[in-house]
């Protein structure tokens, strides 16, 4: 433990014999030692000063920064669509009065209702011939489950 704690604050202010004989010791006086010491210093507290100013000037940009990142979001210019939730936002629903289009539309509606899956629907599709309503390409799960969910009358 320090022993200056345990000293009277007048006896603290007093020069410790012990330490005057380490100084003197060394053969230097102690203004010399801290004349040659105060560069240092200088130089050490200088350098520290500059880091704080530029941690001050970086925080500020930040903030600077946070703000106008907040005016943008709450701005009425702009339109940020968030979709954490896939059916939040209605689609407009196609309608098709074309006979081809209600046939698979029948028969995805009726394979709905037994349970069957859209890949199961997508083969059935597939092995009866039945075209694709751009007349080229196959029949895929997704295709299925995309007419499924275009069409609110399915």
């Amino acid at each position: 433990m320090n022993d200056s704690k345990k000293k009277p604050l007048s006896q603290r202010d007093q020069a410790d014999p012990e330490q005057e004989k380490k100084i003197e010791n060394t053969g230097l006086p102690l203004a010399r030692i801290l004349q040659e010491l105060t560069p240092s210093i200088e130089d050490y507290l200088k350098k520290l000063s500059d880091n704080q100013n530029k941690i001050i000037d970086a925080d500020q940009k930040i903030a600077e920064s946070i703000v106008r990142l907040i005016n943008h979001i709450t701005s009425e210019k702009t339109n940020i669509r968030l979709h954490f939730y896939p059916n939040t936002v209605r689609k407009k629903f196609k309608r098709s009065e074309d006979s081809h289009h209600q046939r698979v539309k029948k028969i995805i509606t009726r394979m709905r209702k037994k349970q069957k899956t859209y890949e199961e629907i997508a083969r059935f599709l597939e092995k009866e011939n039945i075209p694709t309503f751009t007349k080229e390409g196959r029949w895929h799960a997704q295709t299925v489950h995309r007419l499924f969910q275009d069409y609110p009358d399915i």
